[in-house]
């Protein structure tokens, strides 16, 4: 096509004073990236060929498309020039004047000053609004190219081909042109350090990452460009599995044979419009517990906005892969600064509501499939119930937890606990630890065995967030069973006055080591152990916090002992004949250092070596004073 003008016929118009303070604010602070003015004009391109197609239904007397949508893109390295032409609705001269010459008005100084002031007082919002309003999507051109030339013709009867030229400084022209197809053909004519952008192999890198899904056809120097189909815009029932692994291995970075776990797709008409196709894997992200991560691609109108937007889903679905593409996102609006966006929060919410319905789904329908899920990402749902307060119960919901009555590897949900709990029983109760080993070991539990009660093994560190935040499922309270005065009337009081002075021993020995020492309902086959006051962090949570500060203060917490057990009868007897005895002492505290390894726990391991050589010095003494006479 003719890039000559009638120059007798030619206008020129000047620009206001404003103008260069617009195209800097365009060129040095909307956009990161340089390479985001080919998806700007693709995206031009695009709207003009949608606009094309609803005017011809409406006008009987438009003139008609040459051939089918498309957008044509052409490359010419020696002249350093770049040309994008499409065949959609075109440009009068008025419009030209009227769309293209906006940076002329001379509203540009009252813009200026007004997305100044939203910045300064963060108002991202409005200030993205205004941005949109003002549609500088057109003038990115300008970052790259030294000289702009638009040639159209549009669809409107009587009108006729117009030239608008420009280099972004003082003035633009515009001028009779000799395009006979509708449509518009813009030609970059680069500067020279951006000349690398005249090269067929960087456009199509570049289409490819942002424009790749855009509903037309893009070709490049002849070829196809782009994908012929976003698979999200499709029904569900015309998208193949085969389709699905495809795609989710290109979001993941994959390799061929990896598929996802759960595929999520659906569209939402209001309150915002979109469409999302989002995967959870079948292996866990390397990126699960970094801080920098890998979310959701942001579309609109099938345009790529942001590769990896956070303000999608919430940090505890940052194992999702997949895409939203949104009809309600102004293709004029800053990239950069679409995070902020109110349409992307309620989109999130949406997109949130939606992950969480499917994995319950999951969880009914393929209880084998789930149970993989949650080895793999049960540990991030738990962050959810401790920091999304609005879908904590939903979460709860999801939740599993293995427990006293399970298999070791299998788990329970809140709610087939509640289910199962026998009467009489008023609370859901659970025990924190480091591992099932250590916890199904724990004394804390015998009461309960002999009861019949479940309790939940809590073993990830999150768990003691997660009963914070959520003391009560189905009106039903949370309770430690390592915390408090716990009675379920089953352990056999014996005769308490017996042992007594056991009490009186193992408060002086162990000071101020412990809060207090008493009698357990707990316990009824263990000598000892150790419990928190309510209110007070448990030994697990202590432990947890010191790994984060060392500093972190120890509560001192109750020794429990069990009246009927021969280890504190034989204390309360030693009590009344040596009470400030070493050996009396040494008992009271090897008590205390059995209810400590119990727990996983040795405050001082030299000291209870020392005591267990004191001990055994004696019992093999004691052994070798009465030989056995068999």
């Amino acid at each position: 096509m003719s890039t000559t003008e009638t120059s007798s016929a030619s206008t020129e118009y000047p620009f206001v004073a404003e103008v260069q303070k617009v195209l800097t604010l365009v060129i040095d602070s909307l956009y990161a990236n340089k390479e985001v003015f080919l998806r700007e004009l693709v995206s031009n391109a695009s709207d003009a060929l949608d606009k094309g197609r609803f005017y011809q239904l409406s006008h009987e007397d438009s003139k008609k498309q040459d051939g089918e949508a498309r957008i044509d893109i052409k490359v010419d390295e020696a002249a350093k020039s770049i040309t994008i032409d499409d065949n959609g609705i075109g440009l009068t001269r008025e419009e030209v004047i009227e769309n293209l010459g906006t940076i002329a008005r001379s509203g540009s100084s009252a813009f200026l000053e007004q997305y100044a002031e939203l910045m300064k007082s963060a108002q991202k919002d409005q200030a993205i609004n205004l941005i949109g309003q003002f549609g500088v999507g057109f003038y990115s051109a300008f970052m790259v190219a030294a000289r702009v030339d638009v040639h159209s013709l549009s669809m409107k009867a009587g009108s006729e081909a117009v030239i608008w030229r420009s280099t972004g400084t003082g003035t633009f022209t515009v001028a009779p042109g000799d395009r006979t197809t509708v449509g518009t053909t813009i030609t970059l004519h680069l500067k020279e350090e951006h000349a690398d952008f005249a090269r067929a192999w960087r456009l199509k890198d570049i289409i490819a990452r942002y424009s790749n899904y855009i509903g037309f056809p893009i070709n490049l120097d002849g070829e196809r460009a782009n994908q012929p189909v976003a698979l999200w815009t499709l029904p569900k029932s015309q998208v193949s599995e085969e389709q699905h692994n495809e795609f989710f291995q290109h979001l993941s970075g994959g390799t061929a044979g990896d598929s996802p776990l759960l595929t999520v797709h659906f569209g939402v008409d209001a309150p915002v419009q979109f469409q999302s196709l989002v995967y959870v894997p079948e292996k866990a992200p390397f990126d699960l517990f970094q801080k920098e991560r890998t979310s959701l691609r942001l579309y609109a109108k099938r345009v790529l906005i942001i590769e990896s937007c956070e303000k999608l889903s919430p940090t505890w679905l940052r194992f999702l892969r997949g895409v939203v593409d949104s009809e309600d996102l102004s293709l004029n609006v800053s990239r950069e600064m679409l995070q902020e966006s109110r349409v992307v929060t309620q989109i999130e919410q949406m997109v949130t509501k939606q992950v969480i319905k499917s994995l319950k789904e999951l969880g009914e329908s393929d209880p084998a499939r789930y149970k993989t899920f949650w080895n793999l990402f049960g540990k991030v749902i738990k962050e959810g119930v401790s920091t999304d307060w609005k879908n904590k119960d939903a979460l709860l919901d999801l939740c599993r937890f293995e427990s006293l009555n399970t298999p070791e590897g299998e788990f329970t949900t809140l709610a087939s606990y509640v289910k199962s709990m026998p009467e009489g029983q008023e609370h859901i109760y659970y025990l924190t630890g480091i591992s099932r080993r250590s916890v199904s070991a724990s004394p804390h539990l015998e009461a309960f065995k002999k009861k019949g009660f479940d309790v939940l093994f809590l073993t990830d560190p999150i768990d003691e967030w997660v009963v914070q935040a959520a003391p009560e499922f189905e009106k039903k309270k949370l309770k430690s069973i390592a915390h408090g005065d716990i009675d379920l009337g089953v352990s056999e009081k014996g005769d308490e006055e017996a042992a007594k002075p056991a009490l009186a021993a193992i408060r002086q020995a162990l000071g101020d080591r412990i809060r207090e020492v008493r009698f357990s309902n707990r316990l009824t086959d263990s000598p000892s152990c150790l419990v928190a006051s309510d209110g007070d962090p448990g030994s697990n949570m202590e432990r947890l916090l010191r790994m984060v500060d060392e500093r972190a203060e120890q509560r001192k917490r109750v020794l429990e002992v069990n009246a009927n057990h021969p280890v504190i009868l034989n204390i309360a007897k030693l009590a009344l004949s040596e009470l400030n005895s070493e050996r009396t002492k040494l008992y009271c505290e090897a008590l205390y250092d059995q209810a400590l390894l119990a727990e996983g726990v040795v405050e001082e391991p030299q000291d209870v070596v020392r005591r267990l050589s004191a001990l055994l010095r004696e019992a093999t003494a004691s052994a070798s004073a009465s030989p056995d006479k068999q």
